[in-house]
């Protein structure tokens, strides 16, 4: 079986294996409602209060050299896009918790990979690869490698270097990717610079996902052998970063919360990738008005803009282009089955939070632009459809009903002692995390939650807990519930399924990454199916109805549920660049914290007399 450039209409789905969760901690508010125009344009004495770093004259006279847009690099030569909140500025280690920013360019212009799935257009773009294939039974895998491909120093892309960092994986069971090696890899050889041969430990079908871009990014990290085989790849800071893209790091600015990619004028793929601009600035997002003034200002080109922003602006502010992203991932609520409270160990009580979501006011009124409720565990892409019955969709449906709530937990014991529901003789008072700031959609959606908990006699507080500190409490356990987004139905159900089996449990206290079950799921049903699951070819039809009975298993215990299908907006400055994504021209991921974000900065050209 070999790869290919374009999947049939029948077997592309929305993109690879999905990344580790604290990864997704650090996404873009381009969706955020929350903020109500009020006041869109502050004054600059308002704006130097608010931007950090630029807190009155001595700040700014400390970057005097700075050009326009208070950037230390030509405006018109540069892209510049707001990110998330950002703790990492000083390391790029991609196999340690908090090691690496990974949505502030190292992933979007440093770092290749050997294959991205391009979900708009239904293609996989070889890259660092130029293909795989399997034997028949699916126990050996080998990937062919671009010859011409070249690390940022120069030396030669190999097979010395995937080999060298399997088995760094290996040897690290606790480093990210480690559990996808050390559960399935026998071994790895590099029978010459461009062979690499994966003899696996059983039959899986699924073995390439790990190196296909999908979702944000892939599950291994590929690092060059002659940098990092003379460190200690558990502290090494890998500043600056060596990879294969077209811009290595040029600087980065702490206090100004920013990070500068400079164009690597040897990069290896200059016939098929050669962005305009000269520079990439990843720079932490404002506040609602100030991050307004910036764009219109034209000292951003990718804002973090709220969205009721954008529409405030869109008469008045001509320079821009907004594009509405269907993303693959719907938002969705995660419950911790080693909850102290008891409430989740039973399917009845994850089915009672599920009651309790109102997802046609959270997808009419929270959400903007307005989107659907969510049915499915995965994006309502018409690709998606081969994994859809809707018999089983009928039997569990994700309706909103506080009175079935309340039932369930009857059943289970949560009964009411006068206006408080109980369970084990204790008071349930649960906590509900969320990776983004306070009245950001997320937080809202858990907001409403909690609002509707406790009509049933269920305390709920909601802590926005944006960055490490969220990623610290989801993978240590420190939550009760989460509320942020149900990505990974990539390119077939199971790799979701897969995140809640119990070979991978560890207790509460204990991190999860790399292994996953963020949720400490323990069920047995799901993980019979979903070990059946790995062992069949997701492409062959005739594996449709193991998919069917993974769908049921999955509805019928809940370990997470989605609540709405995501629209994200985005706005586009067309002042300094032009060629951005359009409804008539999606020719790839218009979010600048995936990594396909690379084949849009490649796109955009020079506006006309910038």
């Amino acid at each position: 079986m070999t790869s290919d450039r374009r999947f049939s209409r029948r077997i592309f789905v929305t993109g690879a294996a999905g990344l580790g969760a604290g990864a997704f901690a650090a996404r873009g508010l381009a969706a955020n409602n929350a903020n109500p125009v009020s006041s869109l344009l502050c004054s600059c004495d308002d704006y130097a209060a608010l931007r950090p770093g630029l807190r009155g004259a001595p700040a700014v006279l400390k970057y005097a050299k700075f050009q326009a847009a208070n950037i230390p690099t030509p405006r018109e030569q540069t892209l510049v896009l707001s990110q998330s909140t950002n703790q990492v500025w000083d390391s790029f280690n991609p196999y340690i918790p908090n090691g690496e920013a990974y949505q502030y360019g190292v992933n979007q212009t440093c770092r290749e990979g050997m294959f991205y799935v391009n979900f708009v257009q239904g293609k996989v773009i070889n890259w660092l690869a130029t293909g795989y294939e399997y034997n028949p039974d699916f126990t050996q895998m080998t990937i062919k490698l671009n010859p011409a491909a070249a690390w940022s120093d120069g030396q030669p892309y190999t097979s010395d270097d995937v080999v060298f960092s399997i088995n760094l994986l290996q040897q690290h069971s606790n480093y990210n990717g480690s559990d996808q090696v050390t559960s399935y890899v026998d071994s790895v050889a590099g029978p010459d610079p461009q062979t690499v041969v994966f003899t696996l430990k059983s039959p899986n079908p699924r073995f390439h996902y790990n190196f296909f871009i999908g979702i944000v990014g892939e599950p291994i990290r590929v690092v060059p052998k002659h940098i990092w085989e003379s460190q200690d790849a558990g502290t090494f800071a890998n500043n600056p970063p060596i990879y294969t893209g077209p811009y290595v790091l040029s600087q980065t600015i702490p206090d100004q919360f920013m990070q500068i990619w400079k164009k690597n004028p040897n990069y290896w793929n200059k016939a098929n990738l050669d962005p305009k601009p000269e520079y990439v600035i990843y720079r932490q997002f404002l506040p609602p008005d100030a991050e307004v003034q910036e764009f219109t200002n034209g000292n951003v080109d990718v804002p973090s803009i709220p969205y009721l922003n954008m529409q405030a602006i869109k008469d008045s502010y001509k320079d821009w282009q907004e594009f509405d992203f269907a993303d693959p991932c719907p938002r969705g609520i995660w419950l911790n089955q080693d909850s102290a409270s008891g409430l989740f160990q039973k399917p009845e009580g994850r089915w009672a939070i599920s009651y309790l979501l109102d997802r046609e006011t959270i997808g009419s009124t929270i959400w903007s632009p307005p989107t659907p409720p969510a049915q499915y565990p995965w994006a309502s892409y018409s690709i998606n459809d081969q994994w859809t019955n809707q018999d089983i969709a009928d039997k569990y449906p994700l309706a909103f009903d506080v009175d079935k709530a309340g039932q369930l937990l009857d059943t289970i014991g949560a009964t009411k002692n006068g206006d408080k529901r109980q369970l084990n003789g204790k008071d349930l008072n649960l906590t509900i995390i969320t990776p983004v700031n306070v009245g950001d959609p997320e937080y809202q959606i858990a907001t409403l939650l909690a609002t509707n908990a406790k009509k049933v006699g269920i305390d709920m507080q909601v802590k926005a807990l944006p960055g490490t500190p969220w990623s610290d409490a989801w993978e240590l356990g420190d939550f009760d519930i989460s509320s942020h987004w149900l990505c990974g139905v990539a390119l077939d159900p199971n790799q979701l399924y897969i995140k809640f089996n119990s070979r991978q449990y560890k207790p509460v206290g204990t991190r999860t990454i790399p292994d996953g079950d963020e949720t400490r799921s323990q069920i047995p049903e799901l993980d019979d199916i979903s070990a059946q699951l790995e062992k069949v070819n997701p492409a062959d039809a005739a594996n449709k109805a193991l998919f069917d009975q993974g769908l049921e298993a999955y509805y019928k215990n809940l370990p997470a549920m989605p609540s709405i299908q995501t629209t994200y907006p985005f706005a586009f400055g067309t002042q300094y660049w032009n060629g951005w994504p359009t409804a008539d021209n999606d020719y790839n991921i218009a979010a600048n914290w995936w990594a396909q974000f690379l084949f849009v900065i490649g796109a955009v050209q020079p506006a006309t007399g910038s």
